[in-house]
This record gives structure tokens, C-alpha cells and sequence, in this order.
């Protein structure tokens, strides 16, 4: 995204081709032996990004939008959602933003021998949640995520309900019936 390159090493590939002799050079590309520095290909690419640390990088880009844009809102709404690769396999990325702002929170790889309830909970141990509230989707509507968010973090949480969870979605509207309104919701 930093590069302009949303479909990843192919678009890697054709920001490399644009770079000057002297700019690949100075990114550590070696020279060929006819002393010219020739762009990256994609597995180049693949196997560079496979080598990132994604913990370091995050905390870089972090200090990085510290210094740059400042603190983030101490109320201000987390957002937590995932996305996925938009071209091809890979792993998704879980992302906690804030609103207003769009300040980074963290991030994290969700591997796709698992979901991201689990990663989520990795992710909240990494930020200060205390007094703030945390968005959710519906995935993550479900007990231990609140009580953790509450007790361990002491946040508050909004978590969609939807119709797979009749029981929890009867209790709500039990105690919370929908105000009368002039038109349906």
C-alpha cells in the first residue's frame, strides 16, 4: 500500500522497473555481469516480504505515525475487522483502526489454518484498551471475547447480533425492545 502496490509483488515489480540505476543500487540490488542493475522479479519479491518480521515493521510504522500524526484520541471507537488478500491466496490481516482518525492500532496475520477470534484476542493484549470501546463484527459476538475486552482490558465493546444467534438476539430485544417509530428500522 505504501508503494502503491495494492496487488502485491506485481505491482512490486513494475515500481521496481520505474526505479533509476541509481536507486536500485542503493536498495541493494546487485549488478548483473554486464554492470547494469536490473529490476526484481516477483519471487524475488516473495521471498523478501516471506523474510519481513511483521512485529518489527508494525512497530516501525507505529512510531512512525506517532511522530508524524501524533497520539491517537484517548475515547475514541476501535474498529477490529479482517481482510482478506484481494488477488490469490495469503494470509488476512486483522486490523484495529480508530474512528475518527483512522489511526493505527495493530495489526495481525490471520493464518489460514485458523480464524481471527483467536488473533483478536493476541491483538487486544497488544493495545492499551482501558476506558475506550471496541467495534465488532458479528464473528466475534460471543462471551469470552466480551468478558476479556471488559475484564482483562477494561474496555467496552459493541458487537453485531444477527439471526445465527436466536437465543442472544431474543434476550436483546427482551430488554431492549425497538422504540415505535414512524417507519420500520
Amino acid at each position: 500500500m505504501l508503494c502503491d502496490a495494492t496487488r502485491g509483488q506485481t505491482d512490486l515489480v513494475k515500481l521496481a522497473r520505474r526505479l533509476s540505476r541509481n536507486q536500485r543500487r542503493a536498495i541493494g540490488i546487485r549488478p548483473s555481469p554486464d554492470g547494469s542493475f536490473p529490476a526484481p522479479g516477483q519471487s524475488t519479491f516473495s521471498r523478501f516480504l516471506a523474510r519481513v518480521d511483521a512485529g518489527a515493521l508494525q512497530e516501525r510504522l507505529l512510531r512512525i505515525q506517532s511522530r508524524v500524526r501524533g497520539r491517537p484520541q484517548a475515547n475514541g471507537l476501535i474498529s477490529v475487522d479482517v481482510k482478506e488478500p484481494p488477488h490469490g491466496p495469503g494470509e488476512s490481516i486483522l486490523s484495529a483502526l480508530t474512528s475518527p482518525g483512522h489511526f493505527l492500532m495493530g495489526c495481525a496475520g490471520v493464518d489460514a489454518k485458523t480464524n481471527e477470534i483467536p488473533v483478536a484476542g493476541e491483538l487486544f493484549g497488544t493495545m492499551d484498551l482501558g476506558g475506550r470501546t471496541v467495534a465488532m463484527d458479528a464473528l466475534h459476538t460471543n462471551e469470552k471475547t466480551a468478558r476479556e475486552l471488559v475484564m482483562e482490558h477494561g474496555a467496552h465493546y459493541l458487537m453485531s447480533v444477527k439471526g445465527n444467534q436466536p437465543t442472544l438476539r431474543r434476550n436483546i430485544d427482551t430488554a431492549a425492545p425497538e422504540p415505535t417509530a414512524g417507519f420500520s428500522p
